[in-house]
C-alpha cells in the first residue's frame, strides 16, 4: 500500500523481491553499523538497531496511507531513540576493553545468548509498534486478491474473524456477488454499516488499491452524482440502466436495514416466491411471516420454519441478555435472524 501511494499507483510491490531488498538493505545497514562502531562480545546484536528502527517504521502503515505518508509521533521518537543508541555505543565502547573473556563454544554459549536476548526485545519492539491492525491486513489482503481475479480466494481472508468494518464489508459484498454468493453467505460475516456498505463513498467505506469505478460499472453505471447506494440502485432500475448483480445489491439493502416491507415490496420484482430462493430470502421472508400481524406474504418452508422455532426457543431460553447472544451467535449467527435482531450493535 505504501509503494502504491508514493508511486502515484504506477507500480505493484512484489511480496518475493520486495522481501528479498528489505532484508538485504536492512543487512547492508547492520554491517556499516558494525563497521561504525565495531562493537563486539556481549554487545554485537545492537549493530541491527538501527535496522530494527527502520524496519518497524516501514512496517507502521496505518489505514490512512491513501491520504498521504505522515511521519506521526515518528517524527520525535526516531531521533531520541538514535540518541539513546548513541549513548548505549558508547557506554559499550568505553566497556569493552574491560569486559572479562566468555568462552565461546557456539549457539550454546552465554555470549550468544545474551546477544539472541538483545536481538528478541528489539523484534518484540517491532512487534508492539508495526501495524498490526488486523481489519487493515484483512482489507490489503483481500484487495490484492481481487485485484488478481481471485474473489474466492479473496473471501478467504479474516473468514474467520468477529472484527469488521464498513470498507470490509463492502469488499466482501463485491467478492460474494462475483461468485454468486452474495444472498447466500454474507450474514455468515460480522457486517456493519447497513446499506451504506454496499458501495464506497470513498471516505468511510473505500477501496484502497481496488479500483473503486468497477464496481460501480460492474453494476450498471457510473453517475457523477452524490447518491446514497439505495438511492443509486434505485435510479438505476428506475431507468433500466442497472445490471443483473445490481438487483441482489438492492434487495440485500433492505435487509441491511432490516426493511423486512421494503424487501418484501421488491422480491417478487425478481424472483419467484415460491421459487428456489437464495438462503438468506427464505430467511427474511420466514422472520416477515412471523413478525407480521397481517404479512403480505405467507412464506412457510418445513425445515427453515423449524430452525425458526428452534432460534426462538433458544432465545427464552437464556435470560442473561450476553449469554444469550453468545448461545445464538454459535448456532445461528451465520442467518439474517442473528443480523437482524443483533446486527450492528
Amino acid at each position: 500500500m505504501a509503494q502504491h501511494v508514493l508511486s502515484n499507483g504506477q507500480t505493484v510491490y512484489n511480496r518475493t523481491i520486495g522481501a528479498v531488498l528489505i532484508t538485504l538493505t536492512m543487512y547492508f545497514l547492520h554491517l556499516g553499523v558494525y563497521a561504525i562502531t565495531r562493537l563486539k562480545r556481549r554487545t554485537y546484536a545492537l549493530t541491527y538497531f538501527p535496522s530494527v528502527l527502520i524496519l518497524t517504521l516501514i512496517t507502521d502503515i496505518g489505514p490512512n496511507i491513501d491520504r498521504g505518508i505522515h511521519l506521526g509521533g515518528w517524527w520525535l521518537t526516531i531521533p531520541l531513540l538514535l540518541i539513546i543508541f548513541v549513548i548505549l555505543v558508547y557506554v559499550a565502547k568505553e566497556y569493552l576493553p574491560l569486559e572479562q573473556e566468555i568462552q565461546y563454544n557456539g549457539f550454546w554459549s552465554q555470549m550468544m545468548w545474551m546477544n539472541l536476548l538483545q536481538l528478541v526485545a528489539m523484534f518484540m519492539f517491532l512487534g508492539l509498534f508495526s501495524n498490526h491492525n488486523d481489519v487493515f491486513h484483512y482489507r490489503m489482503n483481500m484487495e490484492q486478491q481481487m485485484i488478481k481475479g481471485d474473489f474466492a480466494g479473496a473471501l478467504k481472508e479474516g473468514n474467520d474473524a468477529l472484527s469488521t468494518d464498513s470498507s470490509l464489508t463492502m469488499l466482501r459484498i463485491w467478492s460474494l456477488s462475483k461468485t454468486g454468493q452474495l444472498a447466500e453467505r454474507l450474514f455468515w460475516y460480522p457486517v456493519v454499516g447497513g446499506s451504506r456498505a454496499l458501495l464506497p463513498d470513498s471516505v468511510t467505506t473505500k477501496a484502497m488499491v481496488y479500483p473503486e469505478d468497477s464496481i460501480l460499472w460492474g453494476l450498471g453505471v457510473k453517475y457523477i452524482q452524490k447518491m446514497t447506494p439505495m438511492h443509486y440502485l434505485k435510479f438505476m432500475e428506475d431507468h433500466h440502466v442497472a445490471k443483473a448483480p445490481a438487483r441482489d445489491y438492492l434487495l440485500m439493502g433492505y435487509l441491511l436495514d432490516k426493511d423486512l416491507d421494503g424487501f418484501v415490496a421488491n422480491l417478487g420484482k425478481y424472483y419467484k416466491i415460491n421459487g428456489k430462493l437464495p438462503k438468506h430470502y427464505r430467511e427474511a421472508l420466514v422472520l416477515y411471516t412471523h413478525r407480521r400481524a397481517h404479512p403480505h406474504i405467507v412464506y412457510h418452508l418445513n425445515v427453515m420454519d423449524a430452525d425458526f422455532q428452534d432460534y426462538q426457543t433458544m432465545e427464552h431460553q437464556y435470560t442473561d441478555p450476553r449469554e444469550r447472544q453468545n448461545m445464538l451467535h454459535d448456532t445461528y449467527g451465520n442467518t439474517y435472524w442473528y443480523y437482524w435482531q443483533y446486527g450492528n450493535k
